[in-house]
């Protein structure tokens, strides 16, 4: 039930959204991308958007990164290589984030 927005670039990405071309209520990002990392597009999308979720798939989560990733608005750490069903978990973990935001709870 959810439509996905799939991007080769992150640099694209941003422009997407900063012009408005579409709209998404989560994002998950790779962390090791050409031109922007996971964290810069993240901090980025969460100073458009400060609301939405963001989360951050990488091979390797160090501890520099885990002490990145909540200044920069990361809501979730995702470790790869993962499942579908991984990633769709952590899709709806956020997805149950941002459902609980629109109903104020």
């Amino acid at each position: 039930g959810y439509t996905a927005h799939v991007f080769t670039s992150p640099v694209e990405a941003l422009r997407a959204v900063r012009d408005q071309e579409l709209t998404y209520d989560l994002a998950i990002t790779d962390y090791s991308m050409p031109g922007m990392s996971g964290i810069e597009l993240a901090r980025a999308l969460r100073a458009l958007h400060p609301q939405r979720e963001v989360a951050v798939t990488t091979g390797y989560i160090s501890a520099e990164l885990r002490q990145q990733a909540p200044g920069a608005g990361v809501s979730e750490l995702i470790y790869k290589p993962n499942t579908g069903d991984e990633l769709l978990a952590a899709i709806e973990r956020l997805a149950s984030r941002v459902q609980r935001g629109r109903t104020g709870d």
